[in-house]
């Protein structure tokens, strides 16, 4: 069993740290619960939450570490609108420059721009979105 100094701090509870080290180990879902002493329906749902926060971290990550200085924002399709929007002010953020508008205008640009991209509240393919230098932002309706 993994105790919580096993791990450094991050957005995964210690539950979904279990579950995902046993996974990662090979045993299937009814194995693990059985060790935790749960049902496979509730090791699914924790698992299935563990992996939206591991992808949502990588995406961040990945928005962080585009090469140039551009303001281009790549966001991965299976990404929430509303980690799209932290993407965003996060980018704008590394790149030195204020947007123009609160995180409620992004979202709004967002849903009006990719709708047709967004089912429930996640991207169901990828989008890009332009910080410009003077901190208004371009969504764009294709990548």
């Amino acid at each position: 069993m993994l105790k919580k100094g096993d791990f450094h701090s991050t957005s995964l509870t210690s539950r979904q740290w279990e579950v995902i080290h046993y996974r990662a180990q090979g045993l299937t879902q009814a194995q693990v619960a059985k060790k935790l002493k749960t049902s496979r329906e509730n090791v699914n749902e924790i698992e299935h939450r563990a992996r939206l926060k591991i992808n949502a971290a990588k995406a961040t990550l990945a928005a962080l570490q585009m090469p140039d200085a551009s303001g281009e924002v790549l966001i991965p399709s299976g990404t929430s609108i509303f980690e799209a929007v932290s993407m965003i002010i996060l980018r704008a953020d590394v790149l030195g420059v204020r947007l123009q508008g609160s995180a409620d205008e992004v979202l709004a640009a967002i849903r009006s721009n990719w709708g047709a991209k967004i089912s429930g509240h996640r991207l169901t393919m990828a989008a890009k979105a332009q910080i410009g230098p003077d901190g208004y932002l371009v969504v764009k309706k294709t990548v």
